[in-house]
């Protein structure tokens, strides 16, 4: 039998495994396993799954049994190993499934094949092959201007076209030896927002809406540091992070814009953000599980300490910065909050209060629904001097940051009500420590 083990790669466009099913004449099956540890809360309080996380994978795998059509999809949670060994056991297979992108994954295809069996592997995330980009492997660049220089200038790197989706209507599902089905948290029952709706029919309709009929990437480059609203950046993380949409798809369907409108600066940005997800994707498989250290890539970067209290009031989104505390409102309640709040937020988190990068980076991936490990893990090492930033990390001036992107407290005022009317002044006094709202104490003064 030929299993094809799906993870974050929820299509059946530009999907090789699928087409690796499509082409095997014995018995298929295919199988998505939530991995029961997600679900476990550790010593800090953390896990894996937040609400607005599972509701989005749900709603993109439900989508995929529905494109399928006749062929079942089996759904599982448990340990991915123990369950595919033991199924292995009871009914032998060859395992199809894309390329580890992190050192657990690497370490799970690892263990499957010192077991005997025969893992294929595939590429479901990148823009380029590795093939592409192998003689970066050697001597990865230091900053995302070197490895962006090299693959805008080398036409040994184009971006491979989009294959179309495989046949599937011959294949008829092998029967999986186990109870199937998994127990989803419970969560609401609509999207948070009309562009973060799970699966790839509503990634394929978003990305059409948001080039061709509202043609919102005319102003993508200036509007894209927003924190508010429906248009002002692409809202693609998600699709791309789940694999609702590969990352080829995109940009060919960008340049496909480009030929019909014209190129600028702003779909050019657009490439330039998948460019920026690319090169921390390759950078995570150069350097593993050193980026998870504390010291991060650069072995200089200090790891924080844990304050409880400070920890505590950053779950509570009650840091006494409302500023701050918006975002975090925004980002447990629905599961994403904008790129330039993310910066704030972990600048914050890392210079204001002192912690250890990387819990934040953990808050994160329970939290974001679009999480993506190289891109959160990368961005996190990147502000705190423990990645890739030629600065050795940046620390922002929050007050500055909110006078640009929230003059009017729009944002403000949409997660945090309760403060009423008032003037971008008072926030800032009162972030300072001089207690001029009716708001908690800041856990610290933002000088800055």
């Amino acid at each position: 039998m030929r299993l094809l083990w799906l993870r974050n790669d929820l299509r059946l466009e530009d999907h090789a495994g699928w087409q690796q099913l499509a082409d095997y004449s014995g018995d298929t099956a295919a199988v998505f396993i939530l991995p029961a540890h997600w679900r476990r809360t550790d010593a800090t309080g953390l896990h894996r799954l937040g609400t607005a996380k599972a509701a989005y994978v749900q709603q993109s795998l439900a989508d995929l049994s529905e494109r399928l059509a006749t062929f079942r999809l089996t759904l599982l949670q448990g340990e991915p190993i123990e369950l595919l060994l033991a199924w292995h056991r009871l009914q032998p297979f060859e395992l199809v499934t894309h390329a580890a992108q992190a050192p657990e994954e690497a370490g799970w295809l690892a263990r499957l094949r010192d077991a005997g069996i025969n893992v294929q592997t595939f590429e479901a995330q990148p823009l380029f092959s590795p093939e592409q980009v192998s003689s970066l492997f050697y001597d990865f660049p230091a900053s995302f201007s070197g490895f962006r220089r090299q693959v805008e200038k080398s036409p040994a790197w184009p971006v491979p076209t989009p294959q179309p989706a495989a046949d599937l209507g011959r294949l008829q599902a092998a029967n999986c030896p186990f109870m199937t089905g998994i127990d989803w948290p419970a969560m609401p029952r609509e999207s948070a927002h009309p562009a973060w709706q799970g699966g790839e029919t509503a990634a394929e309709h978003w990305l059409h809406h948001y080039l061709f009929e509202r043609r919102a990437l005319a102003h993508y480059k200036a509007s894209r540091n927003g924190l508010t609203g429906r248009y002002f950046s692409s809202h693609l993380s998600a699709a791309l992070a789940w694999g609702c949409l590969s990352s080829r798809t995109v940009w060919h369907r960008i340049l496909a814009y480009e030929q019909q409108w014209g190129s600028d600066e702003h779909s050019y940005w657009l490439r330039f953000e998948l460019l920026w997800r690319e090169y921390f994707h390759w950078s995570l498989r150069v350097h593993g599980s050193q980026l998870f250290a504390a010291d991060g890539l650069t072995g200089k970067a200090m790891p924080g300490a844990f304050n409880p209290e400070y920890w505590h009031s950053w779950c509570e989104a009650s840091t006494g910065w409302p500023m701050i505390d918006a975002g975090l409102k925004e980002l447990m309640t629905t599961g994403f909050c904008s790129n330039r709040l993310r910066q704030n937020l972990a600048s914050c988190f890392i210079h204001e209060l002192g912690l250890d990068w990387r819990l934040g980076a953990r808050f994160f991936e329970q939290h974001l629904l679009d999480f993506d490990v190289a891109s959160n893990w990368g961005n996190w090492a990147y502000i705190s001097g423990a990645g890739h930033d030629p600065h050795h990390g940046r620390h922002f001036n929050p007050h500055r940051q909110w006078r640009q992107y929230d003059p009017e407290l729009i944002h403000l005022y949409q997660w945090l009500p309760e403060l009423g009317a008032v003037t971008p002044e008072q926030v800032e006094s009162h972030q300072r420590g001089e207690r001029l709202l009716d708001y908690p104490a800041p856990l610290v003064p933002l000088e800055c």
